[in-house]
């Protein structure tokens, strides 16, 4: 892992070391949230999590009591397409929640982890309806300790605090066409989220409904999108151009870093903590920033 500290970035340092005998069992497409501190969480698809300050790590540990997960042979495994991946969303140092696109999530809560619940439980009557894994990325954003909003292929998760709950709608019900798995979700409020998918973006508001799936990306691959505020939101592509949101329109996708060679599959991530700072980095590593007084890039 290197961290930023708004000038440059620190040498690596390594958070999961490999074992010297037998094979390597994490991590698999990790993810990783930061708070002020730095105070830093890692989680992977194989349910391992790593605190941390951007440079010391804790030695990676597997989330307690997480459900056992029936085997995929269809798992392409790590760095490909519709392998098992993870999401972390952090709004505290003591506060983070983790979801995987096996259907479990995973909360702490003042410091302490809670028993995970399993939204993926296959067969009979009432069962949940999230599939076991998932193709492509999940996603899970908290403005704040007690509203956390993720997204399991067409699935969507509330936590309110104490508990998690699926909504009985999932938020694919207002599309017409395409791939209706999420690879990402931004909730800069307790009631305003934006979810990326393909090509388009869908919102949710203060009626809980989500809007049409619009297309703001025409070359597709959309993997990720962050909103620091209700009127501004960056999504990035695979391809490496970044869309941007002013609150009433989304501008001509604008190609910022190139497409990653080496780490295909794994996708590009954004992240822009205010309106006037944005980071943007592929699988291979390339990235760009934006650092201004105005109202964000694009």
């Amino acid at each position: 892992a290197v961290s930023w500290d708004g000038a440059s970035w620190s040498d690596p340092s390594v958070y999961y070391p490999a074992p010297p005998d037998g094979p390597v069992t994490a991590p698999v497409l990790p993810a990783i949230a930061c708070t002020s501190g730095p105070t830093c969480m890692i989680v992977d698809g194989s349910d391992h999590v790593s605190g941390g300050n951007g440079t010391t790590w804790s030695a990676p540990a597997a989330l307690t009591g997480a459900p056992a997960v029936a085997a995929d042979p269809d798992d392409p495994g790590p760095g490909h397409p519709g392998s098992r991946s993870g999401a972390v969303s952090c709004p505290g140092s003591t506060t983070c929640a983790v979801v995987d696109n096996t259907g479990h999530v995973y909360t702490l809560r003042a410091g302490r982890w809670l028993a995970p619940q399993s939204f993926g439980a296959p067969g009979g009557s009432g069962s949940p309806s999230v599939s076991l894994y998932q193709a492509g990325r999940v996603g899970v954003s908290c403005p704040s300790s007690s509203q956390c909003t993720a997204v399991i292929g067409a699935s969507v998760l509330d936590w309110n605090g104490n508990t998690w709950t699926e909504e009985p709608e999932p938020w694919t019900s207002s599309l017409t066409s395409g791939p209706s798995d999420a690879t990402a979700i931004a909730c800069p409020t307790t009631t305003w989220c934006a979810v990326v998918n393909g090509t388009g973006v869908s919102i949710t508001g203060a009626s809980n409904r989500w809007s049409p799936e619009q297309t703001i990306d025409p070359r597709g691959g959309l993997d990720s999108i962050s909103c620091p505020t209700t009127s501004y939101c960056l999504a990035a592509d695979d391809g490496g151009a970044v869309v941007a949101w002013n609150g009433s329109e989304w501008a001509a996708p604008d190609r910022v870093i190139p497409a990653a060679t080496e780490y295909t599959g794994i996708g590009t991530t954004v992240s822009c903590p205010t309106i006037q700072f944005c980071m943007v980095m592929n699988s291979d590593g390339d990235y760009s920033t934006y650092t201004g007084p105005g109202s964000g890039p694009g």
